[in-house]
């Protein structure tokens, strides 16, 4: 029996735009009405508008959702579940999900995100919007996002009254504390035994880092960071319509009296300034944040076989990615889990569940399913017995044609209000082909309540395993001092999640501990430098650089915004250097020049590798304000301030370097990467990849071309056409994960003051009419007709007609043939 994917019953669209007032998002694709698996329940018509959303700046390109499903079980075209290494053409993950279960007036009940096969969601958007958010970019390959670091003053709107220490910053501890209350956040087995002021209370060599009430000075649990009075108080979105306690004075969106420190309701400019969300507290260098429920029976799909009665819960739920190597295998999910009912919810219990479909590049199916096996690893860090890695683990056939390829795939439990040691863990894993999916709520519950010492064994065999992890307190509540496990109306359950991939079990042992890691330090980890600002051929800012192309070479700027970066972990400025990088397709990237200090590392490892190139002004010591050089530097004027006198201005410098080893008319794609010194334990850590690089192509300009309004030299590549080649691919994916090549083919030599270009069939039908306005000597024909559909293989006459006077028409014609073989 095939693994199905589920079938859409209404057209998929596909769009990118704007969801929320005064907000973004990202690659996306409306999920629409989709029918179950196995066609056992009817089609619900859902009203709320399902998002698909893309991690993808790291090392994996995972597909998450806004109503709890993460993997990509319907195959929407160019998604993947979970592919690692990014561009390998692999995938891990065919559905994920969590569970929720709890006795509810006396009845088992569990909300499913999914089960697999059986296509199972009883969760749907609270809301028709999310929020996408970066610590670094406000634009991820062409798509917005909102850009904001946390405890960063990013709208540089601060005073004197905000620096606390008197250190010339504003200060982000207005508390005065460390830790939160009630935990022993320095793990020496006591609780907030410190007192805020300034001394080692308990002896351990440390200041004030597990401190009591007295460093909580608003009283919310928090004894470091809140949204200070200029930093972080503008944030994605409204803050006073988001479901989120913002200011944490336990009071959410319109229940709270000062609208949670919103001081424009109904408004993204949260702090009355007249700007909108321009002082945000992103971590990741990606972020998602989206909310959904299990309330609505119209949106439910293929239900139990006993139906679905809601919980009456709510999931926030915001997804981290990073691009620094250390953190780049991994994806943090955070949720909270917050009571939206009347009656108490008693024996909560949550599970991770996923049929994990691990494929090497090329298969689908049952090829992809059915070699699979899995197991539970609770084992200790190799380097610290406290620890337990507490991670379900999915693996391919190691002795089929790949081997160990293409690698594991795990699923972590981060983060519980309870301590991991006081956790009852429920391992199960069943078998599609064999049976044993739990069909009913009860089923479910008892699944996820188990008594851990009935566990299931690693897999004996290999299969369509699926696995699911539950757990939930062995005895009391979740929280210290509770003594029943229930969640009040209104009361929130926290609990954090990693999906992991890694080579091996080494590999997949390092990314979890650097997950974990990641996550104790607030979802922060050491960072590389700031990716700088760069740019090909036109510097908007630059009359100099203010051409579209170049016909011998590509000019990559950038400017030295990434020089003066901090580690938000050592709080060193530690950048090093630059690397300028090209690809042919995006995917495989070669160094052509590379920058860094000339300076001596303290750290012998990081020293063996710091090369001394010299940076551009080491090489070229006085700046080149002709800018001609083949690669050089220049100053660039930011500001002025008038108001001092002499005027006081500001500089940046600006770098370039021309590419000649290119070819004229093909496409190119780039990227600055900025790196530091180094980071014991995370190695020299680089700017990201992701999709942050650029396209960029070498072509005659109306200034240099050599054949003005002239047509004579024009021509077609390829010619004959013979199919798809490199230079196509753009990184998108088909429903079976191979690439697709759009189809391209090139005009060559047009006028850059324009032409029209008319394509005829060997019989004389017309197939297209271009208008050619780009200021270039090339066109790119995507080798479609006038009504949206791909040519087919034959003979095809094209007859261009050079512009008179920058007006359509009038000018010199040719015609001449291309040849399409498919």
């Amino acid at each position: 029996m095939l693994k199905l994917h589920r079938l859409f019953t209404a057209a998929v669209a596909l769009t990118i735009g704007v969801c929320w007032a005064g907000s973004v998002l990202a690659r996306t694709v409306d999920a629409g009405p989709v029918r179950d698996k196995g066609s056992t329940a009817g089609t619900a018509a859902f009203g709320k508008i399902r998002k698909l959303l893309v991690h993808d700046v790291g090392n994996v390109r995972m597909t998450l959702s806004n109503w709890g499903e993460q993997g990509n079980p319907d195959g929407v075209p160019g998604y993947s579940g979970f592919e690692f290494p990014l561009g390998a053409e692999t995938d891990f993950l065919y559905s994920a999900g969590i569970w929720i279960a709890a006795v509810k007036s006396g009845e088992k009940l569990v909300s499913t995100g999914t089960d697999g096969d059986n296509g199972t969601n009883e969760f749907a958007p609270s809301f028709d919007r999310y929020v996408a958010t970066s610590k670094l970019y406000d634009d991820i390959a062409g798509d917005p996002y909102i850009k904001g670091a946390k405890e960063i003053d990013d709208d540089d709107d601060w005073t004197l009254d905000d620096d606390l220490d008197g250190d010339g910053k504003p200060s982000t501890n207005w508390d005065g504390g460390l830790g939160a209350i009630g935990r022993d956040d320095d793990g020496d087995g006591l609780i907030d035994e410190e007192l805020a002021n300034g001394e080692d209370d308990d002896g351990d060599g440390l200041i004030d880092e597990d401190t009591d009430e007295s460093g909580d000075a608003n009283g919310d649990g928090n004894c470091k960071y809140d949204p200070e009075p200029h930093i972080d108080e503008d944030p994605a979105g409204d803050i006073s319509a988001d479901f989120i306690d913002n200011d944490f004075d336990g009071l959410v969106d319109g229940d709270d009296p000062d609208f949670d420190g919103d001081a424009v309701p109904g408004s993204d400019d949260d702090d009355g300034d007249g700007l909108e969300d321009e002082d945000g507290n992103a971590r990741g260098t990606q972020e998602y944040f989206c909310v959904y429920d299990d309330v609505s029976l119209e949106e439910v799909r293929s239900p139990d076989t006993d139906g679905h009665t809601p919980l009456n819960v709510m999931v926030l739920q915001r997804t981290y990615a990073w691009g620094e190597a250390y953190a780049a295998s991994f994806v943090l999910v955070d949720l909270v889990i917050r009571n939206i009912g009347l009656v108490p919810l008693t024996d909560v219990y949550i599970g991770l569940f996923a049929d994990p479909d691990v494929a090497a590049r090329g298969e689908s199916g049952d090829p992809a399913s059915v070699d699979d096996w899995n197991f539970f690893d609770n084992s200790f860090y190799e380097d610290d017995t406290t620890k337990r890695y507490t991670m379900m683990i999915q693996g391919d056939d190691t002795l089929d044609t790949d081997g160990d390829l293409p690698g594991l795939f795990a699923m972590k439990i981060v983060r519980t209000p309870a301590p991991p040691e006081e956790l009852n863990i429920a391992f199960k894993n069943f078998e599609r082909v064999a049976g044993g999916d739990p069909e009913t709520n009860a089923d479910k519950f008892d699944m996820l309540s188990d008594d851990e010492r009935n566990n299931d064994p690693p897999t004996a065999q290999l299969g369509d395993w699926r696995f699911l992890m539950g757990f939930g307190p062995r005895e009391g509540g979740w929280f210290p001092g509770d003594e029943r496990n229930l969640l009040m109306p209104g009361a929130e359950l926290p609990v954090t999640v990693a999906y992991i991939a890694g080579n091996d079990m080494e590999d997949l042992h390092r990314n979890a501990r650097w997950a974990q890691a990641i996550y104790d330090n607030d979802f922060q980890g050491p960072a590389a430098p700031d990716q700088p600002k760069f740019g090909a051929n036109a510097h908007p800012d630059s009359v100099e650089f203010g051409v579209k192309a170049y016909p011998d070479r590509v000019r990559i700027w950038w400017l030295d915004n990434s020089e003066a970066s901090v580690d938000p972990i050592t709080q060193f400025e530690d950048f090093e250097g630059y690397q300028i990088q090209r690809s042919g397709e995006g995917i495989n990237w070669f160094t052509i020049a590379q920058y860094d200090i000339i300076d001596t590392l303290d750290d012998p490892e990081f020293e063996r590798e710091n090369l001394n190139l010299g940076m551009p002004y080491d090489n070229n010591p006085e700046p080149d304000p002709t800018r001609t050089s083949r690669q050089g530097w220049d100053w660039e004027l930011v500001s002025i301030d008038t108001t001092q006198d002499p005027p006081d201005t500001t500089w940046r410098r600006l770098y370039w370097y021309d590419d000649y080893e290119v070819l004229r008319g093909w496409t190119y794609y780039y990227i600055v990467r900025a790196f530091d010194q180094g980071v014991t334990g995370a190695g020299v850590l680089r700017t990201s990849i992701g999709k942050i690089y650029l396209e960029a192509t070498t072509a005659y300009t109306e200034g240099t071309s050599p054949f003005g309004n002239e047509v004579e030299q024009v021509f077609v590549v390829p010619n004959p056409y013979k199919g798809s080649q490199h230079q196509e691919y753009g990184g998108a994916l088909d429903e079976e994960g191979r690439k697709i090549y759009p189809r391209k083919l090139l005009f060559m030599n047009l006028p850059a003051t324009g032409a029209t270009i008319n394509i005829y069939t060997l019989a004389g039908d017309h197939v297209v009419t271009v208008e050619h306005t780009s200021g270039i000597d090339l066109y790119t024909w995507d080798m479609r007709n006038k009504y949206d559909q791909e040519i087919v293989s034959g003979i095809y006459y094209y007859v261009v007609e050079g512009w008179s006077g920058g007006q359509r028409g009038g000018g010199p014609i040719k015609i001449d043939k291309f040849v399409v073989l498919k």
